[in-house]
């Protein structure tokens, strides 16, 4: 329905994805103006979103009377070219991959939107396998008008449910088998039900069995409840977040210990997806979105793309307001307990080819070493603070920044995220993004909103500008605080968002709740302190 062209922001001086309606002009106009509906319904479904694995919308534009949408760019392939290049992928990679999907799912169902075409076509993965859910063209927003003419079916229909094979509307249920079929894809190089003609895919969707997931793994017990076809008796995709959330947790750390000394290096998946958050491919969840079809990635036409640009410079100006920022955890509980990345970008929707994410190397040094600029006063500091933890080591991540974490503490870099586990529990999680919303505060008021459905018995505290000194040297800084549970465990928390004029970053600290105040709350300021951004 589109094709995605690459440009340039003037204004801010940032590449951007911008996506024009290509329309087959022997078409009638009824059926033109269906599509241009469908195009800004794709746009207005993802500007109502907030979440790093869907693609963020920055302007929409009308020239000649067609719209354009100026959206976050993002370089990945989709997951159906990585599966058509490599293969199927492992048990590991897809839970990951499917976590981030489920968790936008999660955010567009609590506003009553519908996906409706949910396909590897439609995933991005980006650097560190983030995955980004695109093409909300055929997204259903509860309460509107529709779009399709009496009789027809959308969507692709190895994806569809059977329910929507049969003609009924979908609903959240549908969007839950398109996740179990693309997984199932992802798992085993193609779809369930893919027969020679769209019919008889129809057919065997309607009336044939469910293939077992053989090479599912840990994952077959959800791809089976996910292809029920009884949409009564799929799992709603809170649970299916949580569900993902344990499997991703159960596979072993890519880590080891920090310690005082020594150098460590996290190995990446044998297969990472594409390497940009992961969105790779969008979203990874999030984020990246595919190029759309007539475009092909890595073969734009940068002329056109000047042109088109210049068409659309208006446009692009207004992207500095609604660019988004800090990611908020999604699920029920850390990545198989509520994990997720603290900070994120949300990317834009098409791809434009991927890099290779640099191999992280944590290096430990003696924490006697200091933190910031002056030695003496961060060894003052660290006498006066009330933190009475394990002693910490120093950890230099190879994206830039650096700072004090708890000996002991297991370093695991996870898609975006580098993750420091708590050996009794909980976590630090980091993670940053080079387009910082201008309020951290703001945006976590954005993103609360939705925190509910996706952590266990959640309670806010509070959401507020951030005091501690250590934050006074950004440009903004917020923290969103509350608690959780996890496991039939009470858990605090603090998503610390702050940026400097070039990155965004979040420490996302989980301790348990009966020591936080003795010892979580005097580790993330011991924390913060030592943090250093990447120059």
């Amino acid at each position: 329905m589109g094709r995605v062209w690459e440009g340039v922001d003037e204004l801010l001086d940032r590449p951007v994805a911008i996506k024009e309606l290509t329309i087959n002009e022997h078409l009638p106009p009824q059926e033109i103006e269906i599509l241009r509906a469908r195009m800004l319904r794709e746009a207005r479904s993802a500007a109502q979103l907030s979440h790093p694995s869907i693609i963020t919308v920055f302007d929409v534009v009308e020239k000649d009377g067609f719209p354009w949408i100026v959206m976050e760019l993002v370089h990945g392939k989709s997951l159906s070219e990585i599966i058509k290049q490599e293969g199927a992928i492992s048990p590991e990679r897809a839970a990951n991959l499917g976590l981030q999907v489920a968790a936008a799912l999660s955010v567009a169902h609590q506003r009553g939107i519908v996906h409706r075409d949910i396909k590897p076509g439609n995933v991005l993965v980006a650097r560190g396998d983030r995955a980004v859910l695109t093409d909300f063209g055929i997204a259903y927003l509860e309460g509107s008008s529709r779009l399709t003419r009496t009789g027809s079916l959308l969507g692709s229909p190895s994806y569809l449910a059977p329910e929507q094979a049969r003609g009924e509307p979908a609903s959240p249920a549908a969007d839950m088998w398109a996740l179990g079929t693309t997984l199932y894809a992802a798992l085993h190089g193609a779809p369930p039900f893919q027969r020679a003609t769209p019919m008889a895919t129809l057919t065997a969707v309607v009336v044939d069995e469910v293939p077992p997931p053989v090479k599912a793994g840990p994952l077959r017990p959800l791809l089976e409840q996910l292809l029920n076809k009884d949409p009564q008796k799929r799992p709603t995709v809170h649970e299916v977040v949580e569900e993902l959330q344990r499997v991703v947790m159960s596979f072993p750390p890519q880590s080891s210990s920090a310690s005082s000394t020594g150098t460590h290096t996290l190995q990446e998946e044998a297969s990472p997806a594409p390497a940009e958050v992961s969105v790779a491919k969008p979203a990874a969840d999030t984020s990246a979105l595919p190029l759309s079809s007539p475009a092909e990635p890595g073969k734009r036409n940068s002329t056109l793309a000047t042109v088109g640009l210049v068409a659309l410079a208006l446009c692009v100006v207004v992207a500095v307001i609604t660019a988004v920022v800090l990611f908020v955890p999604a699920g029920g509980n850390s990545r198989a307990d509520g994990e997720q990345p603290a900070a994120e970008t949300s990317q834009s929707s098409e791809e434009t080819g991927q890099a290779e994410e640099p191999e992280p190397t944590t290096s430990a040094e003696a924490a006697e070493q200091g933190v910031g600029e002056d030695d003496e006063d961060s060894e003052e500091e660290a006498e006066d603070d009330d933190y009475s933890g394990p002693p910490l080591v120093r950890h230099e991540d190879p994206t830039g920044f650096s700072l004090d974490v708890p000996e002991g503490w297991s370093v695991d870099r996870r898609g975006s995220s580098v993750f420091f586990r708590n050996p009794e529990g909980g976590y630090l999680q980091v993670d940053q993004t080079d387009s910082p919303n201008p309020d951290a505060k703001k945006d976590w008021e954005a993103q609360e909103r939705g925190a509910a459905g996706r952590f266990s018995n959640y309670s806010l505290i509070d959401i507020r500008y951030s005091d501690h000194p250590s934050m006074e040297r950004y440009v903004t800084a917020s923290d969103w605080e509350f608690t959780f549970t996890i496991n039939g465990q009470r858990m605090h928390a603090v998503n610390r968002g702050f940026h400097t004029e070039k990155k965004g970053y979040a420490l996302f600290l989980v301790y348990p709740a009966d020591g936080w105040e003795e010892t979580g709350a005097p580790l993330l300021d011991r924390m913060s302190e030592s943090f250093e951004p990447a120059a």
